[in-house]
Order: structure tokens, then sequence, then C-alpha cells
């Protein structure tokens, strides 16, 4: 489960920065630093509640069963 979750992180930033890269006019160094951290941020603004969700599937699967 780990293993997915970073797999679809990875894929997630690869994807988001790169969208932010391809909306860029004029590309130098910074707008492209700038957009690999806006993919950062996207990607964990997108994963936390998937992660969240998750935990709560995962507790509630814990309780029901005790």
């Amino acid at each position: 489960m780990k293993k997915t979750i970073l797999i679809v992180a990875m894929l997630l930033f690869i994807m988001l920065s790169f969208m932010d890269i391809m909306l860029i006019n004029d590309a130098n160094i910074s707008t492209i630093i700038g957009a690999l951290i806006l993919g950062a941020m996207q990607t964990i603004i997108v994963l936390v509640p998937i992660l969240i969700i998750m935990l709560l599937v995962k507790l509630l699967k814990r309780r029901s069963t005790n």
C-alpha cells in the first residue's frame, strides 16, 4: 500500500509539474523551479484528502471487526 501511494504521488507530481511548465510562455530557470514547487504543492493538496479517507476507512474496518 505504501508503494502504491508513493507511485501515485510521483505520477501526480510529474503530471502537475509538466502541466504547469507547459503553461509557461517564456521559460527561464526560475519559472521552471516555480512550476516544480507549484506541482509539489498541488500534489500534496490532492494526496492529503485521499490519505485521510484511506485512514478513516482503515479505522472503520478495524472498529467493525472488534
